[in-house]
């Protein structure tokens, strides 16, 4: 992946788990990384409830244009496709309602996000009252499969009975960890990375997926989805074509989103040249950078083509947009 993050650097009934309540077996008031294996089995890697709840919900909802300010430009066409372009990379259906609702999705993201926040594996919740048992400690802590040398994976029925690739119904993840550090940051950083399965073509990209979470150690908890203690988000999710989309959300502060949607290494040819193109609010393009400042709130939108990554005329360099329009009150993260 191009974008580096900052962190790496440093209704769940539905699914139909079986399997899904994984035994440590270990000593709960131990000190050492408690990571076992965890091997779960769902129906369906699609989540049809709390679809609030997947990363991107709030952001689907804010970049909605405010119904009482006028813009020189379709201001509704650019909302539809910030979140075509999110629905793309996130694998979300809408419903047909203005404005949209997400009615599905289907990420490895998300998946997992769900798992831990539902408390369905006992293993991650022995891993998080670890981390917390070392926040009241005040001593560093870490959960981790890569460190333990254990194996996090899931698998989809439906799409192994029917015939899917390896790629749709074996999903893989190669770090599930959360990390305390009081000595330095005195925060919970999560990560989570998922690399995709099956083979791909030579000097292809594969697909993958990484998401890093800060969280304040006083507000971090044992159970749930932990989101009110978020701080910093980010993240980079590539799919098939060379197409990658990096993000850094704030909730602390500034609440702001940022998302660079472009190409990967190989898609821009080492940085080179401009990535694979694609259709963005009736222009074809090959970068979008998205900035959503939810205090205000507005969106601006840069757009290139055809420039070479890393030069002022770059989307994610620009610093005039191309579109900037006022939204509609969302009432969420204000």
């Amino acid at each position: 992946m191009r974008h580096s993050c900052l962190f790496v650097a440093i209704s769940l009934a539905l699914l139909t788990l079986s399997g899904c309540r994984v035994e440590s077996g270990g000593d709960s008031t131990s000190t050492l990384n408690p990571a076992t294996n965890v091997d779960l089995r769902f129906s369906t890697f699609t989540l049809l409830e709390q679809t609030d709840t997947v990363l991107f919900a709030d952001l689907i909802q804010a970049v909605e244009p405010d119904p009482n300010t006028q813009s020189t430009f379709d201001a509704a066409a650019v909302a539809d496709s910030i979140r075509n372009q999110i629905a793309l990379f996130a694998g979300l259906t809408y419903s047909d309602e203005q404005p949209p609702q997400i009615e599905s999705a289907r990420n490895p993201l998300d998946i997992i996000r769900r798992v831990i926040g539902e408390n369905a594996v006992e293993n991650f919740n022995e891993g998080r009252q670890y981390i917390v048992r070392r926040i009241k400690q005040g001593e560093a802590g870490e959960y981790s499969n890569r460190t333990n040398q254990v194996q996090i994976r899931f698998i989809d029925e439906s799409a192994l009975k029917d015939g899917q690739p390896e790629n749709d119904y074996n999903w893989q993840y190669p770090i599930v960890k959360w990390v305390y550090t009081p000595e330095s940051s005195n925060l919970v950083t999560r990560v989570l990375t998922w690399a995709s399965s099956g083979s791909f073509p030579p000097g292809s990209t594969r697909p993958s997926a990484t998401l890093a979470t800060q969280f304040l150690p006083e507000a971090f908890s044992s159970s749930g989805y932990n989101d009110g203690a978020r701080v910093i988000t980010e993240g980079s999710v590539v799919i098939e074509n060379e197409r990658e989309m990096a993000f850094a959300r704030s909730y602390s502060g500034s609440n702001t989103d940022s998302l660079i949607i472009d190409g990967t290494a190989i898609g821009t040819s080492e940085n080179t040249e401009g990535g694979p193109e694609f259709t963005f609010a009736g222009q074809i393009v090959d970068c979008v950078k998205i900035e959503m400042d939810y205090e205000l709130p507005k969106v601006r939108v840069y757009t290139s083509i055809d420039q070479t990554p890393s030069t002022d005329a770059y989307c994610s360099e620009k610093t005039e947009p191309e579109y900037e329009y006022a939204t509609k009150e969302s009432g969420l993260r204000p």
